[in-house]
């Protein structure tokens, strides 16, 4: 699929190209893509038609993106624009390294410096707007990290609202990140019971738990979390 997604693809453009002329049409779809929300499909109600009409939707209850290719096509191109804005307004430092010695990814550091990044640069903004688009900021700061070595997808099986689970790929390795909005400590188990499963399905033994708390007072911790034989690194921003 990445071979097919680096293609100069006119229908790629296309897709692109509707979702910038249209952003009712781009705001819902970030919303069904990266926030994992459950739309009721109605083929009268104008943005959904509209989507249906350039072929981005399919309907059978629930509103979904037409096809897997399509969903990390605008996926792709959303972080990318995101990751855009932050360089324009100097708000990445391109210069950290996050390698191990054995070259694999160092996603607790990399969970960290996002921590330091978002409680430098957006801590004293607006707490709904950042919550609207924390996960976008994410993948974007991801990104270049990833630096042509690696790649993130967005697992479609399990999303559910307000989670989101992306499976990165660097090399060889392969991780798992979970991002979720703090919903209290019931939520929490539950959200640790559900990585620990999707881990189980992929072997490994080790995973990643990134943490939006929009209390008004957030805790910027960290935690080790050793739940149901799997270690899950867990950071709260």
């Amino acid at each position: 699929m990445q071979l097919l997604l680096k293609e100069n693809n006119t229908n790629f453009d296309s897709l692109i190209k509707n979702l910038e002329n249209n952003q009712n049409l781009c705001n819902l779809v970030e919303a069904i893509i990266l926030e994992g929300r459950k739309i009721p499909y109605d083929p009268n109600e104008a943005t959904i038609r509209l989507g249906q009409t350039y072929g981005i939707f399919q309907g059978n209850g629930i509103i979904k993106i037409h096809n897997r290719v399509y969903e990390q096509c605008i996926y792709n191109y959303l972080t990318a624009r995101r990751l855009q804005a932050m360089i324009n307004e100097k708000k990445y430092n391109f210069g950290d390294q996050f390698l191990t010695d054995e070259g694999s990814l160092d996603l607790e550091r990399v969970l960290r410096k996002f921590q330091s990044f978002m409680k430098e640069q957006y801590s004293s903004k607006n707490n709904h707007l950042i919550e609207r688009e924390w996960r976008l900021i994410f993948l974007a700061f991801l990104k270049p990290i990833l630096n042509g070595q690696g790649h993130d997808f967005k697992e479609v099986e399990t999303s559910e609202e307000k989670r989101l689970d992306i499976v990165v790929t660097y090399l060889h390795y392969k991780y798992i990140i979970e991002l979720k909005l703090w919903r209290g400590e019931k939520a929490h188990q539950k959200g640790l019971n559900q990585l620990a499963g999707y881990l189980e399905k992929h072997s490994l033994s080790q995973g990643y738990l990134l943490i939006f708390d929009d209390r008004k007072q957030p805790s910027w911790k960290e935690e080790l979390i050793r739940h149901e034989g799997k270690e899950i690194f867990a950071v709260w921003v």
